[in-house]
C-alpha cells in the first residue's frame, strides 16, 4: 500500500525495530533492537545501523543499551512501522513485568515519532482489506526487502518468534553456547538490519524520494 505524505524536510531520521518470542508480552520476551540512523542528505546506503542482543537473563540492560543508542542518534525524527501499537508498548510492558524504571527517549513520542503503518491501518479499515505487511508496502512502490535465508527457508516473523529467538535464548547461560550463539547472532542481525533498512526506504518512497539501499533486493542465506 502507497502512502504519500509531504517531505517534512528533517536533517537526520532515526528508527528502531525489536524481535521477540511471541507478540503477546505476557507470553514473550525480548531477543534483540536494532536501532539505524540516516542523514537525510546522504544515500540511503551510507545509514549505519546498531543491534543489541541478550547477552544474558536480563532484557532491562538490553532496553537499556539500545535506548540510549536512540537517543544518541541526535535524530530529529523517528520512523517505525507498528512501533506505536507494538514494538513500544512491548518494551515499556516487559519493562514493567521486570520491574525496571526506565523512561524511553523523548523521540519515541509524538510529534517526533511517526508511525508509517498506522495511516495506512486506517485505510485499510476503512476499505475493508487486510493490514499492510512492510514488505508489502515496499513492493506497492517497487522495492523488493531483503530476504534471510536460514535453514533452507525465508525466515519470517512467525519463524523467528518460534525458532530462531528460542534457539538464541537457550545459549544464554551455558558455558558451550558461545559459539552457536554467535552465529545465531549473525542470523539475527542480518534479518533486524534488512527491516531497519525497509522501514527508512518506505518512510523515503512515502514522500516521494528514490532511493537505493544495501540489503533491499538481497537474499542471504545461513544453512
Amino acid at each position: 500500500m502507497r502512502y504519500p505524505r509531504d517531505d517534512p524536510g528533517h536533517e537526520r531520521i532515526a528508527t528502531v525495530d525489536i524481535e521477540t518470542t511471541a507478540t503477546d508480552p505476557t507470553a514473550g520476551e525480548l531477543v534483540s533492537v536494532g536501532v539505524g540512523v540516516h542523514d537525510c542528505a546522504d544515500p540511503l546506503t551510507e545509514a549505519t545501523y546498531e543491534t543489541f542482543h541478550r547477552g544474558g537473563v536480563d532484557e532491562a540492560a538490553l532496553v537499556e543499551r539500545a535506548m540510549t543508542c536512540l537517543a544518541d542518534t541526535d535524530a530529529d525524527r523517528l520512523v517505525t512501522y507498528n512501533g506505536v501499537e507494538f514494538d513500544l508498548p512491548f518494551v515499556t510492558d516487559r519493562l514493567d513485568r521486570l520491574g525496571a524504571g526506565m523512561d524511553l527517549p523523548a523521540i519515541t513520542e509524538p510529534p517526533a515519532h511517526l508511525d508509517l503503518f498506522l495511516d495506512r491501518k486506517q485505510r485499510a479499515d476503512e476499505e475493508g482489506v487486510s493490514w499492510p505487511r512492510l514488505e508489502a508496502c515496499l513492493e506497492a512502490y517497487g522495492h523488493e526487502p531483503a530476504t534471510t535465508v536460514w535453514r533452507g527457508e525465508p525466515l519470517t516473523n512467525t519463524r523467528f518468534g518460534e525458532e530462531l529467538g528460542p534457539a538464541y535464548l537457550r545459549t544464554l547461560g551455558t558455558e558451550t553456547g558461545g559459539r552457536f550463539r554467535a552465529q545465531l547472532a549473525e542470523i539475527v542481525d542480518h534479518y533486524l538490519t534488512g527491516d531497519l533498512e525497509a522501514t527508512l526506504a518506505l518512510f523515503y518512497a512515502d514522500i516521494g524520494n528514490t532511493v537505493e539501499g544495501r540489503y533491499l533486493g538481497t537474499e542471504t542465506r545461513f544453512d
